[in-house]
């Protein structure tokens, strides 16, 4: 948690930020009260008053009738390494300009309270949020682990009894993503279904967002639940690609769960289609493991094969026309209409293409060739950017 991110809380979000403008990243640990410490009548019972990384609250009563203590209590919460300080404008409305102009050039940030915040609910909130930030940390730990480490089921089963959750028999696992920035809202909306999930979890990774649920019957229809689930809450979906993985034993295919979902919302992505079911995929899985178990080699592949078409001085249409061309597989009419042109304009494209890549290939081979090249570098993209 840092500055910035306490401004966000409900109750702070009326906060005035007066100075300190570029010092908002600084981190949050604590949150703690400034009463007299700082007056020079109180003689100081320790040398560390306040715990570093804090925000620190006050009224600024100390300096009620002797304004030019501000300064000094400024310079000591900086010494002491306080993240920031929060006032409650009843004594003072505006502080007096050199203490602002003195926190500016510090990167200390300076924030007014905006009505009448109790320090304790703010002290609640605040740690309150830190040990939900806590928790989602912890999460996406074990999920980045599940993704990308090759545990074994007892690790698993470790992993399941950290998490401290009723798990059925059956795992499902739908991985949720969408390109569009400004409805980020709609994903982070996702958490409300938190309390539904009694037997599974909700997180981010990366990018994206898992929702996982376990039942005991691998009938369970996982899919009609989510929707119904997003319905009875009214969450927006039509700017989110959903991707599904199989159903699997809990205790034993956890890991594929994840990793099906993830690929299949990739793929989804790529084939610009709203939702993609791992199980459903063809060829494409293999590319998947390809590149899973062998980055490198893959990408050889990709760079050797389509090197006439990533050259610099290569004609940038040409390597657009052959992803859309994978994309719609092989439907000339389908590849016109998407890149707004003649259908003998992407005939005379793909022509110089084969001419370029594999002149000698029939059209067969040339097509098993330029899809598996261009699959392998829509997944390179998608995943060099998460």
């Amino acid at each position: 948690m840092n500055v910035e991110n306490f401004l966000q809380l409900p109750i702070t979000k009326d906060f005035t930020v007066v100075a300190g403008h570029n010092g908002l990243h600084k981190a949050v640990q604590n949150v703690e009260i400034l009463d007299f410490e700082f007056s020079p009548d109180i003689p100081h019972v320790r040398d560390t008053i306040f715990t570093p990384h804090s925000v620190v609250l006050s009224s600024l009563l100390f300096a009620k009738q002797k304004p030019e203590y501000l300064l000094n209590a400024v310079k000591n919460l900086i010494e002491l390494g306080a993240s920031a300080l929060a006032y409650k404008p009843v004594i003072f409305k505006d502080l007096p300009e050199e203490v602002l102009t003195y926190a500016e050039e510090q990167n200390f940030p300076i924030l007014r309270f905006g009505g009448d915040e109790f320090f304790e609910k703010i002290i609640l909130e605040t740690m309150a949020y830190a040990k939900t930030q806590d928790y989602s940390f912890f999460l996406e730990t074990i999920l980045r682990r599940l993704m990308e480490e090759d545990v074994t089921q007892e690790q698993i089963k470790s992993i399941l009894q950290q998490l401290n959750k009723p798990f059925e028999k059956y795992v499902f696992a739908a991985n949720l993503r969408t390109s569009d920035p400004l409805h980020h809202s709609s994903m982070q909306s996702i958490f409300s279904l938190e309390p539904l999930l009694k037997s599974g979890l909700i997180c981010s990774y990366k990018q994206s967002l898992f929702i996982i649920m376990t039942h005991a019957s691998q009938q369970f229809q996982f899919e009609k639940v989510l929707d119904e689930w997003l319905a009875l809450y009214a969450i927006p979906t039509d700017t989110i690609t959903f991707g599904y993985s199989s159903s699997y034993d809990t205790e034993t295919g956890l890991p594929s769960a994840l990793r099906e979902a993830f690929f299949a919302s990739i793929l989804a992505e790529i084939d610009r289609l709203p939702s993609c079911h791992y199980n459903n995929l063809a060829s494409e899985r293999l590319l998947i493991e390809l590149y899973r178990k062998d980055r490198t080699f893959a990408m050889d592949y990709v760079n050797s094969f389509l090197a006439p078409l990533l050259d610099d001085k290569a004609d940038s249409d040409l390597m657009e026309t052959a992803k859309t061309y994978i994309i719609k597989k092989g439907n000339i009419k389908e590849v016109a209409v998407a890149q707004f042109c003649h259908p003998n304009t992407i005939r005379y494209r793909m022509a110089k293409i084969r001419q370029l890549v594999a002149l000698e290939d029939n059209d067969y081979v040339f097509y098993e060739h330029l899809a598996a090249a261009v699959k392998l570098y829509l997944l390179h993209s998608k995943l060099t950017v998460e």
